[in-house]
């Protein structure tokens, strides 16, 4: 083997940066150009980019992405693969890092129109110009840029992240489309993903170990090394890999409709074994038993002190902790959306008193879908408890759950839920809050509620085309349906 240089390696550094930047000047004059771009989100997300880049090279972490291009780059001049453990290899991971970093930060200078910025700063690419035009169109002489997987990822996030997703849908895609970055490879062009990239996804995410795509992109840990440190250890569970393959599946279906590419590729890859799931998998309404043992715990009879929920005491603290689960047991609303609740949001239409389930530009709420937006008439066993006098003031009803490091208030409070049920003894693996969910919707078939009724109680779609005419059912209706909500178990508060 030919004895490599360090020139060598700043060579391949170099053309690595040139192609890198090629691709920037493109995409910073494509963006702009798109009525959809979200200019401040684009520049974020690169400077979230150039963060995670420094920890990496300040901690000398090499992800396998970057250790697979070295070997690309490797290739081009070598006969042989070079030990990774080697002083060049080593010294070829710090470069494609120090080039991403570059490529990112000049990147996001050209989005900010700061162009006196774009020149490089890191000395080993000194020298090197940022002003290659884009091609011409019509100009036979310039070939067009081929469109990468990273490109249209780009582009495919953005859209949808405006139109359909909420924050923790666009962070889930973020990760997911990251994933796929590393494990197809980023500069692949989206015209020849096959197959095969889609069947590599999709065993990537089988051999992920639980958590991997919450907390290894802080870790510096690429997924081939977090695979091969994983091997017989637990993996994400069938329905989580599932999901995020349904969000990998999305940026093909997106691609393909936008005319990036011709056919959607392995249309009939799936996630093994996900067939074989028994429904009982799903999650299940508590039982008699447990919604007993729930309000009947010291939460509800009295316990120690405000941290010390569990044990039998003599404070009885009517805060979000003790609200939150008996509205979810008496109006079907989803966690996400009681935690949520503004003081305001309980307002009174034709003599009903109701939660206003709905979000407005700077109320910092968000909600799962359209149809989640809806009317939930306040039941009497609420209103009997006291949550009209809980209800008062301004601001956020329920102001001890703080939000959570996901930008949820959901995080924190799902966090203690799961916790305070298993100090109760009444946690098992198909039971959690949204158990109360389903216990309501039993409730409602057990009082004969008509479907369209349940349909808007609960915020479900009614895609039914006579749902398409008139306003829907009234709120007395509504109000009357809710109070025949009933449970067998006997409930001390009460």
């Amino acid at each position: 083997m030919p004895e490599l240089t360090s020139e060598d390696i700043s060579g391949l550094i170099r053309g690595y940066f040139k192609d890198a930047l090629s691709q920037s000047i493109e995409l910073a004059y494509i963006l702009p150009k798109d009525h959809l771009y979200d200019q401040a989100g684009e520049i974020g997300s690169l400077k979230k980019r150039m963060l995670e880049l420094e920890a990496l090279l300040a901690h000398r972490s090499w992800p396998a992405s970057v250790q697979s291009e070295a070997h690309e780059l490797l290739g081009t001049i070598l006969p042989e693969k070079l030990a990774p453990a080697s002083e060049r290899f080593q010294q070829l991971c710090q470069g494609i890092l120090r080039a991403d970093h570059e490529n990112a930060r000049i990147l996001a200078a050209m989005l900010a129109g700061k162009f006196h910025e774009v020149a490089p700063q890191d000395p080993i690419f000194a020298g090197i110009v940022v002003n290659e035009p884009p091609p011409t169109a019509g100009d036979g002489s310039a070939t067009p840029t081929e469109e990468t997987l990273a490109s249209v990822a780009t582009l495919f996030h953005t859209f949808k992240a405006k139109h359909d997703w909420v924050k923790k849908t666009a962070a889930d895609v973020t990760r997911v489309l990251s994933l796929a970055k590393s494990v197809i490879g980023e500069k692949k062009p989206i015209k020849k993903l096959d197959k095969e990239d889609v069947k590599a996804m999709r065993d990537a995410l089988a051999a992920l170990p639980p958590n991997y795509m919450k907390q290894a992109a802080n870790k510096g840990v690429g997924p081939k090394e977090a695979i091969a440190a994983n091997i017989d250890g637990p993996t994400l569970s069938l329905r989580t890999q599932d999901k995020y393959f349904v969000m990998f599946r999305q940026l093909l279906s997106w691609a393909h409709d936008e005319g990036y590419i011709d056919k959607v590729p392995g249309e009939g890859v799936k996630i093994a074994g996900l067939a074989k799931i028994d429904a009982g998998e799903k999650r299940k309404p508590y039982s008699k038993e447990q919604l007993q043992a729930i309000f009947s715990s010291p939460l509800y009879k009295g316990h120690q002190s405000e941290t010390t929920r569990h044990k039998p005491g003599s404070e009885l603290i009517r805060d979000g902790k003790y609200w939150i689960p008996l509205i979810g047991l008496f109006s079907g609303m989803r966690m996400g959306e009681i935690v949520q609740l503004l003081v305001t949001d309980i307002k009174t239409q034709d003599g009903v008193v109701y939660f206003d389930v709905s979000t407005n530009e700077g109320d910092d709420k968000t909600l799962k879908t359209q149809s989640s937006v809806r009317k939930v008439p306040v039941h009497k066993a609420l209103i009997d408890l006291g949550l009209l006098d809980h209800a008062k003031g301004s601001g956020r009803m329920f102001p001890d759950i703080k939000k959570g490091e996901d930008g949820y208030f959901s995080h924190n409070f799902s966090k203690w839920w799961g916790r305070y049920a298993r100090q109760i003894a009444v946690a098992t693996k198909d039971t959690a809050f949204h158990s109360f969910r389903h216990n309501f919707k039993d409730a409602l078939q057990s009082a004969e509620a008509p479907e369209y009724i349940s349909k808007a109680l609960m915020g479900h779609a009614d895609k039914d085309v006579h749902a398409g005419y008139g306003s829907g059912p009234s709120l007395s209706l509504l109000k009357k349906t809710i109070d025949k909500v009933v449970y067998s178990f006997e409930f001390p508060a009460l």
